[in-house]
């Protein structure tokens, strides 16, 4: 289980996504691991990516 606050992970989530999108060219199998990380934790809060990233607004 994480220590991490909602608020961090959401923090975390987005700096792999981030990663992953300036990354996916130069090193695909490291972005693809950064989304997957990003992936596991929105599902640790029953949530898809998508969503984690529109919680942004809401905090």
């Amino acid at each position: 289980m994480s220590n991490r606050t909602p608020q961090e992970d959401l923090l975390v989530l987005e700096a792999l996504v981030d990663y992953h999108w300036r990354r996916r060219n130069e090193q695909p199998e490291r972005a693809c691991r950064a989304w997957v990380l990003a992936s596991d934790i929105a599902a640790s809060h029953g949530l898809e990516i998508e969503d984690a990233l529109r919680q942004r607004t809401e905090l």
